[in-house]
């Protein structure tokens, strides 16, 4: 993780904008903006500052190889048993014109979303708020990868389709889906409320719909 998406992620997880970073380092928005897109670094006495701030080290700001802001809460991660799923193909249906997941392996949930494999291995997950009706399809003996799948940090840097709902459809009920802009875009974080997209795109967890890797 660069130094510039370490910055976005600390500001944007603490509620903090651009503008108002700017001005607790008096230093202008665009600059902010630079340091973020890794177009420009801060000066040495800015890192400080950022540390102090963020009650972050400077080892972790300036290591690369250092990752940040994975969250703790029992919420976020998901379960490491999965009794009630396992052994069984599912179907997941959405609300609109989406319409979910067949014959899939359920990987577990957490407080946003449900986790699912492929049977070619293929991982993504479903927003919970938009999900209709999940049905137990017919019995298997294929085991899902559980082993190396960590959740939502699984879909950070990677390639990965996207669905965002965006409104209320001229249904009740239903949803419009924003895809076009989301076919082929790398996650840099995935925080409880916001997901942050290389090139410095932020969307609300609350939106997510889908989200499959590719």
């Amino acid at each position: 993780m660069t130094i510039g998406e370490k910055i976005k992620l600390l500001r944007v997880s603490n509620g903090i904008t651009q503008e108002e970073l700017a001005e607790k380092l008096n230093v202008s928005r665009s600059a902010v903006a630079k340091w973020e897109t890794d177009n420009g670094t801060p000066e040495i006495s800015n890192l400080k500052l950022i540390s102090k701030m963020f009650s972050i080290s400077l080892d972790e700001l300036l290591n690369d190889e250092c990752q940040i802001g994975e969250s703790s809460s029992e919420d976020n991660k998901p379960f490491s048993n999965y009794p009630d799923y396992s052994g069984y193909y599912y179907t997941i249906k959405l609300k609109g014109w989406n319409d979910g997941v067949s014959n899939t392996f359920i990987l577990g949930e957490d407080k946003d979303f449900i986790y699912y494999q492929k049977a070619n291995g293929v991982k993504g997950l479903i927003g919970k708020k938009y999900v209709t009706s999940l049905k137990k399809g017919k019995q298997c003996n294929i085991l899902p990868q559980k082993a190396v799948f960590e959740g939502r940090k699984y879909f950070c840097l990677k390639p990965v389709f996207l669905e965002v709902a965006q409104k209320e459809g001229f249904l009740e009920g239903f949803f419009d889906f924003r895809n076009d802009d989301y076919l082929d875009v790398e996650i840099v974080s995935f925080l409880d409320n916001v997901l942050c997209l290389k090139g410095g795109m932020e969307i609300s967890v609350d939106t997510i719909s889908k989200i499959e890797e590719l």
